[in-house]
């Protein structure tokens, strides 16, 4: 469960190109907005990805990205789609193969979600989900798949807004937290949770991207999905102390050793 440990941990890990869809989101049918998008979040512009290499100990074992693949409208506000993909590279691909995909859309003002998708397609397991936030109607709803391919659907209260796992990445790009600082997020994944972020301390990281002055942040409660605290074991994320305020490197503590994403690419796709 090498590479599932890290999908639990980012959003990265959890198939568009790397395998069918089933599910389908309502959102994939929106065309894109032609309202000039300018979010809050720093750095962020239309097109950027992030590459990541993943790494088990020292043994290189997959890549993963985050990327902004464009804006829609919904609600008559721009929402920014992003998009994050994983795959096992081919030393773990012979024995347990992972391609999984998430997509979340993100207010491009308030950063809060409108819903998001998620497909874990890793060895034998296999989950597929999609959910859709109704702000106005108060109540969210979607249809999940198993691994037999029977699907269910479900709604539940909505009692204010809040962030699926992947766009919390980026609200928590858009704050600036000092080390000893403190942030809370309120986040739904078929059930309100309350997600607590602690800043540490200041570190220079360096990976396949440079060398730059971070500061670490621990995940001190969470649910499923990016950012979850396991009884035990520590996950941490290193976000850059500069304007852009990129996740450079992220830690997950598993059942034996642990699973590292280092950034190794940053690009701007028109």
């Amino acid at each position: 469960m090498v590479i599932k440990a890290l999908v639990l941990f980012l959003f990265f890990c959890v198939p568009a190109s790397a395998g069918e869809e089933l599910l389908s989101h309502p959102y994939w049918k929106l065309p894109p907005s032609t309202s000039a998008v300018e979010g809050t979040v720093p750095g962020l512009v239309n097109g950027e990805t992030l590459e990541y290499d993943i790494y088990w100990g020292a043994i290189y074992v997959g890549r993963s990205y985050i990327k902004i693949a464009g804006a829609v409208d919904i609600s008559s506000r721009p929402a920014w789609h992003i998009l994050s993909e994983a795959k096992s590279g081919s030393f773990i691909a012979s024995f347990y193969k992972v391609a999984d995909r998430n997509d979340s859309w993100m207010d491009a003002a308030d950063l809060h979600s409108y819903g998001y998708y998620k497909k874990v397609s890793e060895g034998k397991y296999f989950f597929n989900e999609w959910v859709v936030f109704d702000g106005p109607g108060k109540r969210f709803f979607g249809e999940k798949m198993n691994r037999s391919r029977q699907t269910s659907s479900f709604e539940g209260p909505l009692l204010k807004p809040v962030n699926d796992v992947l766009s919390a990445v980026y609200r928590l790009r858009a704050l600036s937290i000092e080390p000893g600082g403190k942030v809370e997020m309120d986040v739904n994944t078929r059930r309100d949770w309350r997600l607590s972020i602690k800043a540490g301390k200041r570190e220079t990281i360096s990976t396949g991207y440079g060398k730059k002055k971070c500061i670490m942040f621990e995940p001190m409660v969470g649910d499923e999905g990016l950012f979850v605290a396991k009884a035990g074991r520590r996950m941490l994320v290193w976000i850059t102390d500069d304007e852009l305020k990129l996740p450079m490197m992220l830690k997950a503590e598993i059942f034996i050793g642990s699973v590292t994403a280092k950034l190794v690419r940053r690009t701007i796709t028109p």
